[in-house]
C-alpha cells in the first residue's frame, strides 16, 4: 500500500464528492495504481444511490468485463 485516502462531509454525497475530487488530484508515477477503478465505483448508480451488498464488487467486475468484450467488439 504506497496510501489511504479517507474523506468525509456532511453526509454521504459531500465525503464521494470530495473523494472524487482527491483521486482525481492524486499523481503516482512509477506504479499501476487503483485509482481509475476507485473512480468508477463513485461513480456507479448504485453505490451512488447506496445499494450495496457484499455482492457489489462481483457485480461490478463482471459489468466491467463485460463492457471491455463490448468496446474490443467495436
Amino acid at each position: 500500500m504506497i496510501a489511504k485516502v479517507i474523506s468525509y462531509g456532511r453526509d454521504r454525497h459531500e465525503a464521494i464528492v470530495r473523494m472524487k475530487r482527491a483521486l482525481e488530484m492524486s499523481v503516482v508515477e512509477g506504479v499501476k495504481t487503483t485509482i481509475p477503478m476507485h473512480l468508477r465505483i463513485l461513480n456507479d448508480p448504485d453505490f451512488l444511490a447506496g445499494r450495496l451488498s457484499t455482492k457489489f464488487m462481483e457485480r461490478f467486475a463482471a459489468q466491467r468485463d463485460k463492457d471491455k468484450t463490448h468496446a474490443e467488439a467495436v
